[in-house]
């Protein structure tokens, strides 16, 4: 046991201690600081108060008087009157775009020119002052009241009346499908990190026939339980921190508005939700790791560790992207199905769970079929460990995987 609790002491130490650590510790922090402080510096940097100068071209100055009431939006030119003059005002400079207003047939046309592309809230700005004048026009042209404009333009009422306290609305959807896919994405990021780590730590003793050394003086049992020891207490050192980052957050900021609507987002869900959605992501990469343990004994270098796992990294790829698929559409019959492969299952069930887009029996069962996939993927890295170190070949996986299962059938 002593043995084992110094070769977990020492990985441990000198991957704590190595600057890739730091960086992977303190850049989501940075990352999520940014996308909360991003609609600030947009305000700041690209968002101006300040209204368009336009001209208006039209033979009706009411779409005129309409436009150059906005002034929220627009400053109107109304010495420009004639399309020739507000194209020399645009090349010069004095205004930043013009609007021709047409009608035709009792058809109004309207067309924006501008040297740069219109944003959405201009064009949508002009519509409705456009659309205002036109409609007046209509009102009285046909002879239609108030009332009767009220009765015609007023939206039918639809309200969404829920059969289950355990649902959300369309609002509380889209905003959890967007925390879905922030999760999501560091736990993708966690498990390319730590699958890494652990296949590189022991391809790299492999590679420098260090391990034949290690081997001579304790067990291969013990030499992988205490590199995926220390492997998981890094992991663990590393939620530990954000989980304090966090709290310090949500108590420092608990008055504030954003704080108060993420926690009553997840007041909408049952209390167990929380503790499903850890063993999801605890199991999810405990399995991982195990099967880069695998993969990273079977390399015979470190410079081969990427080329072996390619298709682990492809696993985690498919796992990740069904997880967006399953934030837009949780009832898909491909993202169901992928919801209970072990792969993907802490990746696409978590985005199913966290919509309530499936019930506890499903959920039980998927995290259930991970829990029984890790405890084989760990007899399997034990069973295959002690052949795989001392194996040192450059067939490439899949005969590499050949060779190591004929090695464990031996033992």
């Amino acid at each position: 046991m002593s043995k084992f609790w110094v070769i977990t002491s020492q990985v441990y130490k000198r991957r704590v201690k190595t600057k890739s650590f730091l960086v992977s510790l303190l850049l989501p922090l940075l990352i999520g600081a940014a996308i909360f402080a991003l609609p600030k510096i947009i305000d700041y940097f690209g968002g101006s108060d300040e209204p368009t100068k336009i001209a208006v071209i039209s033979e009706n100055p009411a779409f005129s008087a309409a436009i150059s009431a906005d002034k929220a939006n627009f400053k109107v030119d109304k010495k420009i009157e004639t399309e020739k003059n507000a194209k020399k005002s645009l090349t010069a400079g004095d205004i930043e775009g013009f609007v021709t207003i047409t009608s035709l047939d009792n058809e109004v046309k309207a067309v924006y020119t501008s040297e740069e592309t219109a944003g959405n809230t201009l064009i949508a700005a002009l519509q409705n002052d456009i659309t205002s004048v036109t409609l007046q026009q209509k009102i009285k042209e046909y002879n239609i009241t108030e009332k009767q404009l009220a009765s015609l333009t007023t939206p039918v009422p639809v309200t969404n009346e829920l059969l289950s306290n355990d649902q959300l609305t369309n609002s509380q959807k889209e905003a959890m499908s967007a925390a879905i896919l922030m999760l999501t994405l560091v736990i993708f990021i966690f498990v390319m990190s730590y699958a890494s780590i652990v296949a590189a730590e022991i391809a790299n003793e492999k590679g420098t026939r260090i391990m034949e050394i290690i081997l001579s003086s304790v067990s291969s049992t013990t030499h992988l339980m205490a590199k995926l020891t220390a492997i998981l207490l890094m992991l663990l050192t590393q939620i530990a921190f954000y989980g304090i980052c966090i709290a310090i957050v949500m108590i420092g900021g608990k008055n504030t508005e954003m704080i108060q609507n993420i926690l009553h987002q997840l007041a909408q869900f049952p209390t167990y939700y929380l503790i499903l959605n850890i063993l999801f992501v605890v199991f999810g990469l405990l399995l991982y790791i195990l099967l880069s343990a695998v993969i990273g004994s079977m390399a015979p270098n470190v410079e081969t560790v990427s080329q072996f796992m390619y298709p682990m990294t492809m696993l985690a790829i498919i796992g990740y992207w069904g997880s967006i698929a399953a934030a837009n559409a949780p009832n898909n019959m491909l993202v169901i199905i992928g919801s209970y492969v072990p792969t993907f299952s802490p990746m696409m069930m978590l985005a199913r769970m966290d919509l309530l887009a499936v019930n506890a029996t499903g959920i039980f069962i998927s995290l259930g079929i991970l829990v029984i996939t890790n405890a084989l993927a760990f007899w399997l890295a034990i069973r295959l460990y002690r052949g795989n170190v001392l194996l040192y070949t450059n067939d490439g996986l899949f005969k590499t995987w050949k060779t190591s299962l004929k090695y464990a059938k031996r033992d």
